[in-house]
């Protein structure tokens, strides 16, 4: 089965479906995985996860959230998931092609890395970075391409499961292993330890003072030389705070200024700090400080002695 007929067939599984995830049948039941594939839906889902997953990016993009994390997925993009560990998934874009392989219940991503003899410096230091950010995270990004070697032998593991060739399971699962680790041995830990190790939280305090009215994570991540996931976990790591509540923050403290000004309209404040939503800058800014906007400008004028009646 040709790639381009693989991506048209999987496509097909998901027209006129109901619910989110969807089994891909095969006449094997015998197999160390299952195969499912996750509809298009414009909120996020919740999954139990009672094994290790791994979340293949076919094609189009999604968002993961584990632990208060997100992960932004791209074509080629494998995400792993730990086992025990809960999950959220948005599939909106409509082009999107998302497979996910459920292991067998012993399996863990941990234990494969663990039982590995790491024998030279540098397999050590990737296979000690890779549990360490599978601990805190529950889950480890690999930011490859559609067309990298992991990608292209996905994609086979895929075609023969459907097609139910012989020794399809074990092939695939020793496969999948492999992937893992070549993926690993590319991920670019190294620059991103330099560039980490000369971050600094005044830079991106400045950043944000500079941008904060027209900002997103993967214009500040691109700004200071990062991948949006890795940057957005560092600043969490570092400061305490994810990036958006920086930028939360930040728009808030305007926004409060502005309040204390007669001439400027709560519209005017909120177009200003780059909300495009009258109601979610409420929400945002009665969270934030306890008190609505107009209640906030009452208090302000009150202190500033200012009366407009």
């Amino acid at each position: 089965m040709a790639i381009a007929t693989l991506k048209n067939y999987l496509s097909s599984l998901m027209q006129n479906t109901q619910g989110t995830e969807i089994e891909i049948r095969t006449e094997n039941l015998l197999l160390p995985y299952s195969l499912y594939l996750e509809t298009v839906h414009y909120d996020f889902t919740e999954y139990q996860s009672s094994t290790s997953q791994l979340i293949y990016c076919f094609a189009g993009k999604c968002e993961v959230e584990i632990n208060n994390k997100t992960f932004y997925l791209t074509a080629g993009n494998i995400l792993l998931i730990e086992k025990d560990a809960d999950y959220i998934i948005k599939v909106s874009d409509k082009n999107a092609i998302i497979v996910k392989f459920k292991l067998k219940s012993n399996f863990s991503w941990q234990k494969q890395v663990k039982q590995l003899d790491a024998n030279t410096p540098t397999e050590q230091r990737l296979s000690t970075l890779f549990l360490k950010k599978l601990n805190q995270d529950s889950a480890f990004l690999f930011t490859t391409t559609s067309v990298t070697w992991g990608s292209q032998n996905l994609k086979g593991i895929i075609q023969d499961y459907l097609n139910n060739v012989a020794f399809n399971g074990t092939i695939g699962l020793e496969l999948l292993k492999i992937i893992i680790l070549r993926n690993l041995r590319e991920q670019n830990f190294k620059a991103n330890e330099v560039k980490e190790s000369t971050f600094k939280d005044e830079a991106l305090d400045q950043y944000i003072d500079q941008h904060y009215n027209d900002i997103s994570l993967a214009q500040a991540a691109k700004y200071f030389g990062f991948n949006r996931n890795y940057f957005s976990t560092m600043v969490k790591e570092k400061t305490g705070k994810s990036f958006v509540e920086h930028v939360d923050e930040r728009r808030m403290k305007e926004a409060r200024r502005l309040l204390a000004k007669p001439n400027v309209s709560l519209k005017e404040i909120i177009e200003t700090i780059g909300y495009s939503s009258k109601s979610f800058f409420y929400k945002k800014f009665k969270h934030y400080y306890g008190m609505t906007p107009a209640e906030m400008r009452k208090r302000l004028f009150r202190e500033a002695h200012i009366n407009l009646k």
